[in-house]
């Protein structure tokens, strides 16, 4: 497994479609919901397998000074399960550690809170509910 940051159109629509795929498809939602507004200024990261086909994806923003947002994350669903999420987990917190942020916080779905507990975060409140069926947590991890 290996992680690159996705720098061309072909690698971005695999990128965008893997979101797809795991995140909306599911539920019947458009797949303009896979992008909101902050794309251009996000940190994206892909994560290959050992035959450099797509297996996850991630984003990061930057709230504050402090703090940055994790968002889209996506394993692919035969892959889901075997630690790979933890790979670009570690990748993003290492990237928001050398620009100085102090915290990570997200909003974990609820089926995903485990595996956020189990990498160190916390869960600060029950956050909203998704297309009214899939309840969200916001959770942090302090990383300085």
């Amino acid at each position: 497994m290996r992680i690159i940051i996705p720098d061309s159109p072909e690698l971005f629509n695999l990128y965008f479609n893997l979101r797809y795929e795991v995140l909306r498809k599911p539920w019947n939602q458009p797949y303009s919901s896979v992008k909101d507004d902050l794309e251009e200024s996000s940190m994206h990261a892909m994560l290959l397998d050992e035959q450099d086909q797509i297996a996850g994806v991630c984003r990061m923003h930057f709230n504050s000074e402090e703090e940055v947002q994790l968002r889209f994350m996506a394993i692919r669903p035969d892959l889901q399960g075997k630690g790979y999420g933890k790979l670009l987990l570690d990748y993003f917190e290492d990237l928001a550690t050398s620009h100085k942020r102090k915290r990570i916080m997200l909003q974990a779905r609820e089926d995903a809170v485990s595996f956020y507990l189990r990498n160190g975060y916390e869960v600060k409140e029950k956050s909203y509910l998704m297309w009214g069926i899939i309840q969200h947590f916001r959770m942090e991890k302090t990383i300085i």
